[in-house]
């Protein structure tokens, strides 16, 4: 058995993804990751600038928080 440790001071995992959406007509949207940072006030400050200078209609930003997953490290019999 397979023994996950969840220490929550070790776990620094935690990220927050700029995406910027592409809008189309007649296929599916496009997401691509603008930018990124673990700091959530400065995320914040970076949508509200891609916001800003924004010119195109056809694309919008968000905030998309990503925690990455528990690696297993230690094998329990």
């Amino acid at each position: 058995m397979l023994e996950c440790p969840i220490n929550k001071t070790e776990r620094k995992t935690m990220m927050y993804l700029i995406l910027r959406e592409t809008h189309y007509e007649g296929i599916d949207n496009s997401y691509d990751i603008e930018d990124f940072t673990k700091d959530h006030a400065k995320a914040v400050e970076k949508l509200q600038g891609y916001v800003l200078i924004n010119d195109r209609k056809d694309r919008s930003y968000s905030i998309l928080k990503y925690d990455s997953p528990l690696l297993l490290t230690k094998e329990v019999a």
